[in-house]
């Protein structure tokens, strides 16, 4: 299936059931999402929001890995660092939102938590989106959250819906 017929599945559809969805696994085609989050269909980059905006509402982690899935098909997707970037954010009565590569806006909350972890001796910022879907946060959102942070002692916060999440 090419990536405009799948675009026209996906798009008929008005509500996305994906725990509902078990098809099988479509062979010789891949989505692929790299360390930037921007999205690829058998090594080209797909250069409209749109369809990026809407395959990204199709992903699934199933046993360890990231799949696209629709009610006929499912294609494996490579995932460099996180699903999704945060590339903005704002802070608006006390409370901190973030923005998606796909322009969707974030609370953090508890059920949407920034952790940062360390990896390769560099800070991994992330915030929980969904159930094993994160967004990194680029390098220059997590400069500025750190210049406008709370400090606890030696520990570097942002207090949003009555909880605080240490940046270090």
């Amino acid at each position: 299936m090419g990536l405009n017929e799948l675009e026209k599945t996906v798009l008929s559809l008005d509500e996305y059931p994906l725990d509902q969805w078990n098809p099988k696994l479509c062979e010789g085609v891949e989505f692929r999402i790299d360390s930037d989050a921007n999205w690829f269909y058998n090594n080209s980059k797909i250069e409209r929001l749109s369809m990026v905006q809407l395959f990204s509402k199709l992903v699934k982690w199933e046993k360890g890995q990231y799949f696209a899935v629709t009610p006929v098909e499912k294609i494996p997707i490579k995932v460099e660092k996180e699903v999704f970037a945060i590339i903005d954010y704002k802070q608006e009565s006390g409370d901190y939102f973030f923005q998606t590569n796909t322009e969707e806006w974030v609370k953090l909350s508890q059920d949407n938590e920034l952790t940062v972890e360390m990896v390769n001796h560099q800070p991994y910022p992330k915030i929980k989106l969904k159930e094993h879907l994160y967004g990194l946060l680029s390098r220059n959102v997590f400069y500025k959250v750190i210049a406008e942070s709370k400090q606890d002692g030696m520990s570097m916060y942002l207090e949003s819906d009555g909880k605080c999440f240490y940046l270090n």
